[in-house]
């Protein structure tokens, strides 16, 4: 049992306590919304539906800060035996999703990260689970290009911040297919897709 003694010689001590802890708290608290979660998907927009538009600022390369607003629809997302020379590595299932995109040529919309999740909250991106037409392992940025090849609408050069026209206008509206690789047993339910962190975009597969 305490020594009530202890309590009274060490009261000043504890009373200080409470301030130094809650100050602990604080300071944790500032640093995982100031420093950490920025740099992570942590600020969804979520759908509930096969369809939703993504609105936000980001910063970019040239230190410009710029709004998005782009609409994303899953136009088909299935199981397939390969898609476009691509094959699931052994253990894995090939899903092929087709997405279309709306938003004003204007947008910076080159390069997104898509991932697809399942209940369980696991998320596959596009560096694994996939294989050539020799068995090889593909070697892939989880990065995605995600406009128009030849009209992609302006891009941001990555190391001078120079900002570069399309060669010519994007469409307002496009197609794109794109493949993942996710573990056999895996039952995918929604689709995350975001340009720039923290803020992404959460569609429930149709």
């Amino acid at each position: 049992m305490t020594n009530p003694t202890w309590w009274r010689r060490n009261r000043l001590w504890l009373l200080m306590l409470a301030p130094l802890l809650l100050l602990a708290v604080a300071t944790s608290s500032f640093r995982l919304v100031t420093l950490y979660l920025p740099w992570e998907w942590s600020r969804p927009t979520v759908a509930h539906a096969p369809t939703g538009t993504l609105r936000h600022q980001f910063l970019g390369s040239d230190d410009v800060r710029r709004e998005r607003e782009v609409t994303v629809t899953i136009v088909s997302a299935r199981s397939v035996p390969s898609s476009d020379g691509i094959l699931p590595a052994p253990g894995a299932a090939l899903w092929q999703i087709e997405l279309e995109f709306v938003a004003s040529p204007d947008q910076i919309l080159q390069f997104c990260t898509i991932e697809l999740a399942d209940a369980a909250g696991p998320r596959y991106g596009n560096q694994g689970g996939k294989v050539d037409a020799d068995g090889e392992p593909t070697f892939a940025n989880a990065l995605q290009f995600c406009v128009p090849e030849d009209a992609p609408g302006p891009t941001l050069e990555s190391f001078t911040g120079q900002l570069v026209p399309s060669p010519e206008e994007r469409p307002a509206t496009w197609r794109l297919t794109y493949a993942l690789g996710l573990p056999s047993d895996a039952e995918p339910t929604e689709l995350r897709i975001g340009w720039d962190r923290p803020e992404y975009l959460v569609l429930q597969l149709p």
